[in-house]
């Protein structure tokens, strides 16, 4: 059976507020990090069609900042994406429990690129998509059905695990078994449960 998960949030950190308060301070970092990362702009870096400069150009007359210093923040966000040491474990136990297991997840060019560069977790994985370099993004059903043909995947034989209920509903909508992500525990426990892992 495949497993299929996401990223950001599930596998690795993502503390938008925590990002800007490591470039610029306390102050005012949670209306900044709303006004910078909660923005379709955001999602368009996401799926490959904005680069981070062009986002930080874009986002001075919101943030009240320069180009140069959104950037710094928006150029701090590969680095923070630190792997959840359970989950890693637990992946390592799907892979030997013999699972194929990818990733589907919704990032930009410069923080996949830092991931693949620094981590070592993707030794347990046969593949993953990723939504800049195919120029679509979750929700939206074409990047589910991108995976399961990229990889030869039948919808019925796989589990997605996401954060984002809309995100595991979309998944379910084309056939898939979904599972809303809230912590490594729970995800083991359900995974237990579910007979993907041996108890």
């Amino acid at each position: 059976m495949a497993i299929i998960f996401d990223l950001g949030r599930v596998v690795v950190s993502w503390d938008p507020v925590g990002i800007v308060r490591s470039v610029r301070g306390s102050d005012g970092a949670k209306a900044l990090a709303e006004r910078l990362f909660n923005h379709p702009d955001w999602l368009e870096v996401d799926r490959g069609t904005l680069s981070l400069h062009a986002m930080a150009s874009q986002a001075e007359a919101r943030t009240g900042l320069s180009m140069a210093e959104n950037l710094a923040i928006l150029q701090a966000v590969p680095a923070s994406l630190l792997p959840d040491p359970a989950m890693v474990t637990l992946i390592e136990a799907l892979h030997s429990a013999g699972h194929r297991l990818y990733a589907l997840s919704n990032m930009g060019h410069a923080s996949i690129d830092w991931l693949e560069q620094h981590q070592e977790f993707w030794r347990f994985f046969s593949g993953k998509v990723v939504s800049a370099r195919v120029r679509m993004i979750k929700p939206e059903p074409d990047i589910y059905r991108y995976l399961l043909v990229s990889f030869d995947l039948k919808a019925g034989e796989c589990l997605f695990i996401d954060d984002s209920p809309a995100n595991v509903a979309a998944a379910q909508a084309l056939g898939l078994q979904g599972m809303v992500f809230t912590d490594a525990a729970a995800c083991r426990r359900q995974l237990v449960e579910q007979g993907w892992l041996p108890a």
